[in-house]
């Protein structure tokens, strides 16, 4: 009988070699995958997060825009809940909560150098303010600053201007004229004057060397407050909860730093009731300042009556007739009626230039951001 051949199982060895290998490699090829997944997800959370913190940016211009801070007392706050709880950012999904911290934090610095965390307004006034936006998504954080600028709403009011009257301009107890007086005059070389489109009933009524000008020599109601005028201002007072269809909303309204600083009348008041009515205002408060002067609108086509025992100071425009013949409330600053313009009593217009001045850069209109300023920091603990 033969022998059995010697069997070395080098075959064996070398399928259970290459099984090893193969466990090896398939070993590295998860970890591999695994690594890869990861990175990808922590530079997807990196990327988010720095979109997030410019959105946030953006935002934080936007609260800028709508209230500028002018002193330590009107410090402006990012609303981060309102920011998290709008889309897209409410969709946890694509923005995690972030592992340690908030989700977004914005904060306003006025631009000292070197910058001071403790100045959160325009300590400066130089209409320049640091926004420093952080957001947090998932492991990774991104954090941005950025130097913005306010613009301001042109208000396109010609100075010089004490009234401006559409219609007939009337004078009753004239033996209180003049009625029409300079209190601070325009820049030199300009004359204070009276426009009235149709006639003057007493030439007395304005004070010696105010010009009083009348019918086809008197300027146009665009010339002097323009309907782009009018819906700018209107559409400012929607945005800004300074819109109102009655006189006694107008009156509720409560204090607002940058719109309205006393609430009520003060401030950018647009009153536009449903229907032409007769709007009566009896106020017994002095409205606005010669620092801080304030815009009245009434529009709808409804008439005013201006009376009470207070001074306004700023810009009363209606389009429709005005009465300004109860009470002492003087006006210091300028008055338009694209109707009559109704005067008795003691209720004197005083041109006040300061007033008209002060009113051109009263209101932001937009934010900007300064040219090259834009830079990324390192993220912090928030």
């Amino acid at each position: 009988m033969e022998p059995t051949k010697r069997q070395r199982g080098s075959s064996l060895i070398v399928l259970i070699g290459m099984i090893a290998a193969l466990a090896i490699l398939a070993s590295s090829l998860v970890m591999l995958v695994n690594n890869v997944e990861h990175n990808t997800y922590g530079d997807r959370m990196k990327a988010t997060a720095f979109n997030v913190s410019e959105a946030a940016l953006d935002e934080g211009m936007q609260t800028l825009a709508k209230s500028w801070p002018t002193s330590s007392t009107t410090v402006v706050t990012f609303n981060a809940t309102a920011f998290r709880t709008t889309a897209p950012f409410n969709d946890t999904q694509r923005y995690p909560n972030p592992t340690s911290g908030q989700f977004v934090d914005v904060q306003f610095y006025d631009n000292l150098s070197p910058m001071d965390p403790a100045v959160r307004y325009d300590s400066n006034k130089d209409d320049k303010m640091y926004i420093v936006a952080q957001a947090g998504v998932g492991p990774k954080a991104a954090r941005i600053q950025a130097l913005v600028q306010r613009t301001y709403f042109d208000l396109m009011i010609p100075r010089g201007i004490a009234l401006f009257a559409g219609g007939n301009l009337t004078a009753g107890g004239s033996g209180n004229n003049p009625k029409i007086l300079v209190e601070v005059p325009p820049p030199l070389g300009t004359v204070t004057s009276v426009h009235v489109g149709g006639t003057i009933g007493d030439p007395t009524i304005a004070q010696s060397g105010i010009a009083q000008l009348q019918g086809a020599g008197a300027a146009s109601a665009e010339d002097v407050f323009p309907q782009s005028l009018i819906e700018g201002l209107r559409t400012m007072a929607s945005q800004n909860g300074r819109l109102f269809t009655s006189l006694n909303a107008a009156l509720a309204s409560p204090a607002d730093a940058t719109w309205s600083p006393q609430g009520g009348l003060s401030g950018l008041c647009v009153i536009e009731p449903t229907s032409p009515t007769n709007v009566k205002i009896v106020s017994n408060t002095v409205l606005n300042s010669e620092m801080s002067p304030g815009i009245l609108l009434i529009l709808g086509g409804s008439t005013l009556e201006w009376g009470g025992t207070a001074d306004y100071y700023g810009v009363i425009y209606c389009n429709a007739g005005i009465s300004t013949s109860v009470g002492t409330a003087n006006i210091h600053g300028m008055v338009v009626t694209t109707s009559f313009e109704q005067m008795s009593g003691t209720p004197n217009i005083y041109y006040n230039d300061n007033c008209i001045a002060r009113l051109l850069n009263r209101y932001s209109l937009n934010v900007k951001l300064v040219p090259n300023t834009w830079r990324q920091l390192q993220p912090v603990t928030i």
